[in-house]
């Protein structure tokens, strides 16, 4: 990443050339240096970084003040402000308690750490630190604000309505009181009272959003769609970048059977928030509903890919391929789906229906025998058949009621409820859509291409002494740059003209680093055998190992750079080149068994393996030897995500944000999603 591999020029303060001389000649390590920047200069750069939204850099300013003086609390205070900002709840919340650990006299720390509890539905831990801020302040109207919320999410209506009533006698002005109060009497069932709060409000500033969205939900609920779209539509005027509003709009005109209206509604909800669930999924019935059958088979593939076991998505998607003519993709969506509900007799039957298309005929004989025989139950009495599996609670309907709109999980902690509370941060980048994809193993490379998508660049003493006799410098790197053709032929030159410098062992080894960079994997096997066999030192063979390990996992799959697959030199199949590959960086941990990298690129390829728990185990013992290992977090992290262990994912998706693993606050916000 961009500040992990700064020069000391770059990182002490500006003190003069003198100055930075000294520190040179009596430097012994790199964590002395580090505690001699201007704390206060990089805090203020971390701070103008967060005053742009650049929450990315702000982190790693605040990472090297907190490296340097580990005793201030700032930097951990505006650290956990631009984790809430990345929606990194439980990492913010951490770096709040550190703070307040340091200095517990510092009320907006109390105010920040209640947000993030809130997002972390802590509401307890909120309402203490709500009311530690208003043990400071009395008149602090937001803490009073979410702490009413808080009470009133709770059911505790007596604790909520004293918070409220206290704001509305203090600030008769403050709009947002008068929608808790309204909020608060509907809970206790007095609708017109709730009602004629909001209108209240309306009637002091008609041009309160909430107000009108509130009006709009509420004739919603009560299937009074026309009266909905007219409160909907004025809060969307007044609010356009509010996406719940046009959600609940799609949902009035889909009422009122305006489906071509809610379907640009849902398209609208989708340009604001691209990864959205719902939208996906309701745009596609309604997309199907009007014919498009072709867009609403890519709004359910969406869904599908967010959530692999939406029964509803994939009952809804078979129709769609088998109406299009893609027999062989329905007929794999209804094999889902009776795995899954095994009486589903109307499954067999349309399965059936398209086997015979495509000349499955056997197939189908054997789908139509079963629906046979269950109709001889319905006839003559129901033999004992296996329990149908329940639906996920995210997808809980039953499989009759496939064509239904889905709405939100309205919570505490989500977009409806979640959005009334007082001082909520959004950030950019974890919007980003990110597959959720092992990142590669560390490997030897003449090419590298500094990016901030994540460190990429690892320390090997083995490379630094080659490098100090090279003219073009080696990495031990992750990252996977493009092809430069040009860079390879200077290489490649370079080794012609100065192999002198080397000995026979070492210039083979640095020739296979270089055809492994111009994508000839062949050519690189054969070179790195060569090196062997003109002898390396132990350290040496540890990388000869770990390149042909890389090149053979890189084969086993068929994903090379170059898009081809390796053909091993003696003839052994492409498929049996993994377990050579685990045997080759097996071979590197018990002969460097304190090398954190090894661990990492033996739970690479234990992962590639399908073997998730023996390489989050690779992945925890790389960490183990390096705390700041964000490339381990971050892979830990992807098998967490896999094995459905939510918790553990959004632990290590935030230690690897914060350590400059940028893409790791999109997996941690889909991890949150999913939670």
């Amino acid at each position: 990443m961009r500040f992990r591999n700064q020069t000391i020029g770059q990182v002490v303060s500006r003190t003069g050339r003198c100055g930075c001389l000294l520190l040179i000649l009596f430097f012994v390590s790199w964590r002395p240096v580090r505690a001699q920047i201007d704390a206060d200069y990089v805090l203020y750069m971390g701070q103008r970084a967060l005053s742009v939204d650049d929450n990315i850099t702000a982190i790693h300013y605040f990472n090297q003040v907190i490296e340097a003086k580990p005793f201030l609390y700032k930097p951990y205070y505006f650290r956990a402000y631009a984790k809430f900002s990345l929606e990194d709840y439980a990492g913010a919340e951490a770096d709040c308690s550190k703070a307040i650990e340091l200095n517990p006299y510092i009320a907006e720390l109390y105010k920040l750490r209640g947000l993030c509890r809130i997002h972390n539905e802590d509401l307890p831990g909120a309402i203490a630190d709500y009311t530690r801020a208003i043990e400071d302040d009395s008149d602090d109207q937001y803490s009073l604000y979410n702490r009413g919320l808080c009470y009133l999410e709770q059911d505790d209506f007596q604790h909520a309505e004293a918070d409220v009533d206290k704001l509305l006698s203090k600030w008769p002005r403050f709009y947002r009181a008068y929608m808790v109060k309204a909020q608060l009497l509907l809970e206790q069932k007095d609708t017109v009272a709730g009602l004629m709060w909001v209108d209240s409000l309306l009637t002091m500033n008609p041009r309160e959003a909430s107000a009108w969205s509130f009006k709009g939900r509420y004739a919603l609920q009560h299937e009074q769609y026309q009266a909905a779209d007219s409160f909907l539509t004025k809060a969307i005027a007044l609010q356009p970048h509010n996406f719940e509003n046009y959600l609940a709009r799609a949902l009035a005109r889909h009422g009122m059977n305006k489906f071509s209206k809610a379907i640009e509604d849902y398209d609208e909800t989708i340009a604001l928030v691209p990864q959205h669930f719902v939208a996906h999924y309701n745009r596609g019935l309604l997309r199907a509903l009007i014919g498009d059958d072709n867009r609403a088979i890519e709004d359910f593939d969406f869904v599908i890919q967010q959530e692999p076991d939406n029964t509803l998505a994939i009952y809804n998607r078979a129709l769609l391929r088998q109406q299009t003519g893609d027999y062989s993709g329905a007929i794999a969506d209804f094999t889902k789906l009776i795995k899954q509900y095994p009486n589903f007799v109307t499954g067999y039957l349309l399965r059936a229906e398209c086997r015979r298309k495509v000349g499955d005929i056997r197939g189908a004989l054997n789908d139509e025998s079963v629906v046979a025989r269950a109709n001889l139950d319905l006839t003559y009495g129901k033999r004992q058949r296996r329990p149908v599996k329940e639906v996920r609670s995210r997808n809980d309907h039953s499989l009759d009621h496939y064509e239904q709109l889905v709405d939100e999980d309205r919570d505490s902690t989500g977009s409806s409820f979640g959005r009334l509370f007082a001082g909520d941060l959004f950030g950019k980048v974890q919007n980003k859509k990110i597959e959720a994809k092992l990142l590669p193993m560390f490997v030897m490379t003449f090419r590298h291409e500094a990016g901030r998508g994540y460190q990429s660049v690892g320390f090997s003493p083995a490379l630094e002494r080659l490098n100090r006799r090279a003219q073009h410098k080696l990495y031990f790197s992750a990252e996977r740059p493009a092809q430069d053709p040009e860079e390879s032929e200077q290489v490649t030159a370079w080794l012609a003209q100065e192999g002198g410098a080397f000995d026979e062992g070492e210039l083979c080894l640095l020739r296979s680093v270089a055809s492994a960079d111009a994508y000839d994997y062949s050519e690189a096997l054969r070179m790195l055998t060569e090196a062997e066999k003109h002898g390396l030192s132990d350290a040496e063979r540890n990388l000869a190992r770990t390149q042909r390990a890389a090149i053979m996992a890189a084969s086993a799959t068929s994903v090379t750079m170059s898009g081809q697959s390796l053909e091993e030199p003696d003839g052994s199949e492409t498929g049996k080149l993994l377990p050579v590959a685990l045997a080759e960086a097996m071979g590197v941990v018990q002969s460097d068994p304190q090398n954190a990298y090894a661990y990492y690129n033996r739970g690479c390829l234990q992962a590639q393996a399908q073997k998730s728990e023996a390489a989050i185990s690779d992945f925890t013992q790389a960490i183990k030897l390096d705390s700041r290992f964000a490339e381990a977090y971050f892979n830990r992290g992807v098998l967490y995500l896999r094995l459905g262990n939510m918790q553990q994912a959004i632990e290590d998706f935030s230690k690897a944000g914060e350590l400059g693993l940028y893409q790791a606050y999109s997996l941690l916000k889909q991890a949150r999603q999913r939670e």
